[in-house]
């Protein structure tokens, strides 16, 4: 893969996370890279080949980056904020969960793209309930509670982004530490 395909998937990637799904066109794209619009379709056939793309590169980064930081740990808490603070990463730069950011422009994607957002949601969404899986005294059934968690972190994400204090974030971690035994 060439330099500059990775560099503008890279410049999308964090263009989107940043602002949203339109700061993605490729007039922006080539505007960043310092190359013309019609450039970038050398590199990729459609915007929708793109976005579909990012989003795949954006889950298995994301996966990645969650067993590095749970690596050694089988404890339910430890694993759920370890994934707290990747949100908490994401917070601090200043970027939105990629896939969230897909949600948010839903009637601007294609088919392929949908798929690999509710991918990713799901692949989520299983992650941590396998984790509760291992954990005892939960105040609601395990399936509920994971839904509750993934929706809390996208959502404290979300609204940490317009909130100078970033508390929503800081409160799901004394949630968790309250949450979770074992």
């Amino acid at each position: 893969m060439s330099d500059t395909r990775n560099q503008l998937k890279q410049l999308a990637t964090d263009q989107i996370r940043r602002e949203n799904l339109a700061a993605a066109s490729f007039r922006e794209l080539g505007k960043a890279a310092g190359i013309k619009a019609s450039s970038v379709f050398y590199h990729f056939q459609s915007r929708e080949q793109l976005l579909a793309e990012l989003v795949r590169d954006y889950e298995a980064d994301f996966f990645a980056q969650l067993a590095e930081r749970c690596h050694g740990s089988d404890s339910p808490k430890q694993r759920l904020l370890a994934l707290l603070d990747l949100f908490k990463q994401s917070q601090q730069q200043g970027k939105q969960c990629l896939c969230a950011a897909y949600g948010a422009s839903s009637h601007e994607l294609s088919d392929d793209s949908r798929a690999a957002v509710q991918q990713f949601f799901s692949r989520l969404e299983n992650w941590i309930l396998e984790v509760l899986n291992k954990a005892s005294l939960l105040p609601l059934p395990r399936e509920t509670l994971a839904k509750v968690l993934l929706s809390s972190l996208e959502g404290a994400l979300l609204i940490d982004r317009t909130n100078i204090e970033n508390q929503h974030l800081d409160a799901i971690r004394q949630w968790i530490n309250k949450l979770v035994s074992v």
